[in-house]
């Protein structure tokens, strides 16, 4: 009888859970499983760095809504992944990360590569295992599929020694489920939701913040389906952007205690509906005022009071759990509490215009900021990378679907880099779909060896840079506390970003007048090739100039 090799048992029970990409960087520690995994459908995309890869697996998951797949040979390439893995972790993204380890018989002999990776990895995962037998090989993979995307989700990883990797059994000593995964989620406690329908319909200015929770739950239908008949305001973040879309008579934007649309109605709010989000530095708890009631959901029961004194605490799946709160909400006129909302939204608007149309040069990063937010169509991807440049591009670019906003802000980790691997997996998971990033020059540097890769395998793409040559959002912090003009490491130079996407197979433009900005975007969209339109920005501008503007407006200064 042939035998079975260890590397098709792990590309076997990976296709059986329709996983269709591994994202890693080659070696011969997992080479095995990266052929295995070809063989059945399951596309190897050869990294530059493996930082990179877990990042695209991460990428594949906010857009789909499905686990990601990322794998390093061992040592190196394993370190290589943690950033990746670490911001999956901070931000309950379901990724699973299989990594090569020094054979059994080799460890803590000097053996190329041998590290303990084990105990490094442990507090950034859910799950972590070492495989030391070819025929357990499908139930810890199955197990580590299910801690993945069940319940509150999270990186996995599994470390399969060489010598197991290259070992082959009898197909009959190799038990395979047919399942690994349950699909029962729990619903609220019926007491719980009947409190919160009568929060609810007594409600005269609610608000909903909807978060991660709702796109890993796979609610955003029901989510739709409750505003709309609650006619409640929706404010969106994290992997929940878009599930109701900017331009939906109800979605307000973005949920961040910084942008003054959200800050003034949480502050006018007398209920608020908390679905799969967290307070973090982004959405801060003091947001809210204390005469307000909240009502949070989450998967998680050591969350619902962690940061925000809930008034109503409801452990459960928020799918299952909007089922539950639309069989009892009532509808009700709201209409004079969400007009006062829009017209906040119109005031601000308003007041950035002479920003967004700046003719000034260099470049305002609000101008930009507006000629890029042109491009963006229902069925476009926006994926933000950066500091400052993050900050500009949450606060103007719409979110006009679910999983079709990646940011960098979606986690408390912060990790610059993410733009560009965000966008190739965001690509490859919808091909028939734009995608338009915008980066700063600092964080575009991370990635800018994966245009080899794009160009490589066809990933078409956009990345729209907002070049001001320096580290923008330190350094116009410190200038701010330190009032000085000489600064320790904070200068970049004026990098042809362009001229390097065009040596690697790519589409490069450089745009230095805000009129070219428009043509450069679209000729670049229409180049098909992956491509990069760098455009040099005013380095005196930031964010926090943006905030002290609108205050003067908003205060008629």
């Amino acid at each position: 009888m042939n035998k079975i090799s260890a590397g098709d048992i792990i590309a076997d029970v990976l296709a059986q859970h329709g996983i269709k990409y591994l994202f890693g960087l080659p070696g011969g520690h997992i080479y095995p499983m990266m052929e295995a995994c070809e063989e059945r459908g399951i596309k190897f995309i050869g990294t530059r760095h493996e930082m990179n890869a877990a990042f695209m697996a991460e990428g594949w998951a906010l857009a789909t809504a499905e686990i990601g797949l990322c794998t390093g040979t061992a040592g190196p390439g394993f370190t290589n992944l943690l950033t990746g893995i670490a911001n999956s972790f901070a931000g309950r993204i379901p990724v699973i990360c299989i990594a090569g380890k020094a054979a059994i018989n080799e460890q803590d002999q000097n053996a190329l590569q041998d590290f303990n990776q084990i105990d490094m990895i442990k507090p950034i995962t859910k799950y972590a295992r070492t495989i030391l037998d070819i025929r357990r090989i499908p139930e810890f993979i199955g197990r580590a599929i299910a801690e993945a995307v069940s319940d509150c989700p999270g990186p996995v990883y599994i470390e399969i020694p060489k010598d197991v990797m290259e070992s082959s059994v009898n197909p009959e000593e190799v038990k395979v489920q047919k399942k690994y995964v349950a699909t029962s989620k729990p619903c609220g406690n019926p007491e719980d939701i009947k409190k919160a329908i009568e929060l609810i319909n007594k409600a005269e200015r609610p608000i909903i913040v909807a978060g991660s929770g709702v796109w890993w739950s796979k609610a955003v239908p029901l989510l739709r389906e409750f505003a709309e008949i609650s006619q409640i305001p929706v404010f969106t973040r994290n992997a929940g952007r878009g599930a109701v879309p900017d331009d939906h008579p109800l979605g307000m934007g973005i949920a961040a205690s910084r942008h003054p649309v959200f800050r003034m109605a949480a502050q006018a709010s007398d209920v608020v509906l908390l679905f799969g989000t967290r307070p973090n530095y982004i959405l801060t708890p003091d947001v809210f005022p204390e005469s307000c009631k909240i009502i949070r959901v989450d998967i998680r029961a050591a969350e619902l009071r962690n940061l925000l004194d809930a008034d109503l605490a409801i452990h459960g799946d928020c799918g299952q759990v909007l089922r539950q709160l639309i069989s009892g909400v009532k509808e009700k006129d709201r209409s004079g509490w969400i007009e006062g909302i829009r017209r906040i939204r119109q005031l601000i608007e308003k007041a950035l215009e002479p920003l967004m149309l700046s003719d000034k040069v260099p470049i305002n990063p609000l101008r930009l900021c507006y000629e890029v937010s042109n491009f963006i169509k229902k069925d476009t991807i926006v994926v933000i990378d950066g500091g400052d440049t993050a900050l500009f591009g949450n606060f103007v670019l719409p979110a006009l679907e679910a999983g079709q906003y990646l940011s960098i802000a979606g986690t408390n980790f912060g990790p610059l880099g993410v733009g560009v691997p965000y966008a190739m997996a965001a690509k490859l998971a919808h091909p028939d779909k734009e995608v338009l990033l915008l980066t700063g020059d600092g964080a575009f540097g991370y990635g800018i060896m994966e245009y080899e890769t794009a160009v490589r395998y066809g990933i078409n793409f956009t990345a729209v840079v907002l070049n001001d040559a320096c580290w923008g959002m330190i350094m116009r912090s410190e200038a701010k506390k330190r009032l000085r003009e000489n600064f320790v490491g904070l200068k970049l130079s004026e990098v042809r970003y362009d001229k390097i996407v065009e040596a690697l197979g790519g589409h490069g433009d450089l745009v230095t007048e805000p009129d070219e900005i428009g043509n450069a975007i679209r000729e670049a969209m229409t180049s098909n090739k992956p491509a990069v339109v760098n455009v040099m920005t005013d380095p005196s501008i930031g964010f926090v100039n943006l905030e002290e503007y609108l205050m003067r407006k908003l205060s008629g200064g």
